[in-house]
This record gives structure tokens, sequence and C-alpha cells, in this order.
């Protein structure tokens, strides 16, 4: 996909399958985006959680990669970011976007919106971290469409490089319309860049969004990207390239998941439940019965060769 130049095109995160085998995978065969989200860091027990660390650990031939940390309490928040500043990051996103249930309903996520004071107390504290700049992603609030309005002045003490905003209420989820008329509301109230996020599939939906909103500074696609990996470079929608893929994808997995065959086998199959999900019905019921490596990766190489470009 040819964007104009002045667009940003981001890759979202999605915990539990865009972690960095994923990304680098994908930022080796087909590209299409200037910088991938990883899945957000959290606080346990007094630490960040290693695996999170170890995920967004700088490493040769690592995807363009911008870390994430879940909203939460100032304390947390901080750590977290000196954490990440400490590995070389300099440029940091902030979680107000996550609608899962438990982490929503303690007020973290996207909970945050419905808690401005607490906002307000992060906000400021992060503010305070010296060498991080950051950025925001976010929805329109948690139970209300209209808790933006509350919360981008609390906002404006970070100066965030831009603001992604996905078009619902936490409570949603990721079902019901977007809420066109509170983002366009949203977009006239600030100066702050805004990236939009949210029911993208493909290319030409894209294209169309921009040329909708000619303000926007960008767009972020997550499970239309996960799901049609070509998405953005349909070019590369062949045989070739997802073997490519696969294989890349499926070596990085092997390394980072230390809990054997069937650990790796799931995981795979998961990836597959989501992916490439207008391919042969079949082959798809194949991917996801086979108890083995070895009829997994038969059938997925069936599956792969019969990619045509659309």
């Amino acid at each position: 996909m040819n964007a104009d130049s002045r667009t940003t095109l981001l890759a979202a995160p999605l915990q539990g399958f865009t972690d960095a085998a994923w990304r680098n995978a994908h930022a080796a065969v087909f590209g299409g985006v200037e910088a991938y989200l990883a899945p957000f860091m959290r606080v346990e027990h007094g630490t960040v959680r290693r695996r999170d660390v170890a995920d967004v650990t700088r490493t040769p031939g690592m995807a363009p990669t911008m870390p994430q940390i879940l909203a939460s309490p100032p304390a947390e928040a901080v750590l977290m970011a000196t954490t990440l500043r400490a590995m070389g990051h300099t440029l940091v996103d902030i979680n107000l976007g996550c609608p899962h249930p438990p982490v929503a309903r303690k007020g973290r996520g996207s909970g945050m919106l419905a808690h401005p004071e607490r906002l307000g107390e992060m906000c400021r504290a992060l503010a305070e971290v010296d060498g991080v700049t950051y950025t925001v992603k976010m929805r329109l609030g948690f139970d209300s469409p209209t808790q933006w309005r509350q919360a981008l002045p609390l906002l404006e003490c970070l100066h965030p490089r831009h603001i992604t905003v996905h078009p619902r209420t936490a409570s949603q989820l990721y079902r019901g319309e977007l809420l066109i008329d509170e983002f366009e509301a949203l977009l006239a109230a600030t100066a702050v860049p805004i990236v939009f996020n949210g029911e993208l599939r493909t290319a030409g939906q894209v294209a169309a969004l921009l040329d909708r909103y000619p303000r926007l500074t960008g767009v972020m696609v997550g499970r239309g990207l996960v799901a049609h990996p070509a998405m953005l470079t349909p070019e590369k929608c062949d045989s070739a390239h997802f073997a490519q893929f696969h294989k890349a994808l499926l070596e990085g997995e092997s390394k980072r998941l230390t809990g054997g065959e069937h650990q790796l086998l799931q995981h795979m199959q998961a990836l597959w439940a989501m992916m490439l999900p207008d391919a042969d019905k079949r082959l798809r019921r194949q991917v996801a019965k086979a108890r083995c490596m070895a009829q997994y990766q038969a059938a997925v190489g069936e599956l792969i060769a019969r990619i045509t470009l659309p």
C-alpha cells in the first residue's frame, strides 16, 4: 500500500499473538508499517513481568518496536517507564484501551478512563520520567462514550506524540458499531495528532479512511493485519512469501516457547484460527485438528501452496 508520506502506519498489539517472534517475522517478510506496538507490559508482585521485558529487549534484526505499558497506579507506571528507559527505549505507548474485564474493572487500561483523578495522577507522574516521550492508545471511554472529554486535558502534560483512538467504549469490547460521531467530536476538539484504530481489514479501507479524514496523522491496524499479514503489501500475497513468513515465525516461537512440541503446536493453531480466514476450510480444519507438528506442518504446507494473489 502506498500511503501518503505524512501518514503513519502502525501495527496494533494483540495480547498472545503479536509477540516478538510474530513482529520480527512480519517485518522481515511483509512489512508495510512504520512500527509495531508490543503487547502491554504490567507489574506483578512489585516487579515488571520478566516475559514482558524479554519481549521488548533489543536484539539483532528486531522489528521496529514501540513498547506499551498498561495504564496503572503511578508507582507501577513509573516503574515500567523507567525500566524501559534503562533498556534504551525512549518512546513508550500508554494503554488506556484494554477492554478486558479483569483488567478494566480494576481501573487499569480503559478502566482508568472512568476515574479521571487516577488518570491525572498517573500522567503527572509519568511526565516526570526523564528521557521518555509518550504516545497513547485509548478508547472513547470505559462505560460512556463521552469520557474522552475529561481524559484529553489530563493527557496534555505528557505532550503525547500522538493519540490512537479506538472509537468504542470498553463495555462494547470488540462488538457493536464504531461510534464515529464521538470520534469526529474528539478529532475536532484537540490539536494533538490522532491515529485511528478499529475495524480496518483491507488496504482499501485504510485508503478510504485517510481520504475521509485528512486531519488524521495515521492509522493502526491490528486484527486485520494478523488475519491478513499481506494486508498492507498485497503484492506479497503469494505462497513464497507466506512460506517464508511461516518458517521465520515457527523458528522464532520455537525459541520463545520452552514447553515442548505441544505448547508450540497449540500456539500456532491459535494463530491460524485468526489467520487467512478465507482460506480452504478443509485445510484450515486439518491445521486445527493436527495432533503433532508433523501433521501440522503437512496441513500448513498444503494450505500455503494454494495461496494466490487476490
